[in-house]
């Protein structure tokens, strides 16, 4: 395993025995966890939109202190 992000609801990293990456996240309701599973070409891929999507967020944090300050 490579990690867990918590706290809601963790969602766990890992290399599967295919040598996929895989993030599986158990469920609130007790029932079968999400599981994705990615291939190389593809988690260079989301590594890259979850870069773009922090980039994003900082941004409208920053607009939205700046609104506070005003």
């Amino acid at each position: 395993m490579i990690g867990t992000i918590e706290p809601r609801y963790g969602a766990t990293v890992y290399i599967s025995d295919a040598q996929k990456v895989c993030i599986q996240q158990e469920t609130n309701d007790g029932g079968e966890p999400h599981l994705l599973i990615f291939e190389e070409g593809e988690v260079s891929e989301l590594i890259g939109l979850l870069q773009q999507a922090l980039s994003e967020f900082d941004e409208i944090r920053r607009v939205a202190a700046e609104n506070e300050e005003n």
